[in-house]
């Protein structure tokens, strides 16, 4: 892999297959997508019936423990969980796979801010917590740019993260900039990519003048990492990879 950043969406097209005991319209896969969410790849599903459930997370899962892990105790109430799948049932999938388009944009996205020495904070578990961005340490007042063209959404203040930007992509991909010191766009602005939008701060609750930069699929936060191009300022880069 070269070292601009590669952001891949893969579109999952599955042969009417499965295990033996299996019909055709037993698959999980019904939307033919696959998703990365917080470490483990599996989908989203609509937790219409006790009993399909309850099937779905004994052929296809990881695990009780980490469905319960990602959805929380009382996941059987929510309208909504994702189901980790079992290495048994990727490798399954990539044994069945008719075919895969592979959607792909080189260096799409470009860094929030020009110029920054690290990054404080990475995304995943931290302090007992799931960190759903990247902290980059910045002086305040710096420009805070779009990644990528889009329209703002909201312009709002919450205790915790401060003053926030929310840009709407394409694909169903949102960017988050938060604890902002100024915000210099306003709701249902179109953005270009490299637009000012708002800058660095330390408003809400935040130890010092940074950028928590976030990007979701719909409310489901992902890597920024997978998205941003390759700097040497970062340790270690995360890249979405194909599935053999």
């Amino acid at each position: 892999m070269s070292n601009k950043a590669k952001a891949k969406i893969f579109i999952i097209c599955l042969v009417l297959l499965a295990y033996p005991f299996l019909n055709a319209k037993d698959l999980l896969l019904k939307s033919n997508k696959l998703v990365e969410y917080k470490g483990y790849t599996g989908q989203w599903i609509d937790n219409n019936n006790p009993d399909e459930l309850d099937k779905i997370i004994s052929l296809y899962s990881s695990g009780e423990r980490d469905v319960i892990s990602l959805n929380g105790s009382d996941y059987k109430l929510k309208d909504t969980i994702f189901i980790p799948f079992s290495q048994s049932y990727i490798a399954f999938i990539k044994n069945k796979v008719a075919c895969s388009n592979i959607i792909e944009t080189e260096d799409d996205f470009i860094w929030p801010l020009e110029n920054f020495d690290r990054i404080s904070s990475s995304f995943g578990r931290r302090w007992g917590s799931f960190h759903e961005g990247i902290d980059i340490p910045a002086p305040r007042g710096t420009p805070i740019l779009a990644v990528s063209g889009g329209r703002v959404i909201t312009t709002t203040y919450s205790g915790n993260l401060g003053y926030i930007v929310t840009i709407e992509h394409r694909e169903n991909i949102y960017t988050r900039y938060c604890h902002c010191s100024k915000i210099e766009v306003k709701e249902g602005d179109i953005v270009k990519k490299g637009d000012l939008i708002a800058r660095v701060g330390s408003t809400g609750n935040s130890t010092g003048n940074h950028l928590h930069f976030e990007v979701r699929f719909g409310e489901f936060p992902l890597n920024p990492l997978d998205f941003l191009p390759f700097s040497p300022k970062v340790k270690e880069t995360l890249y979405l990879k194909k599935m053999d």
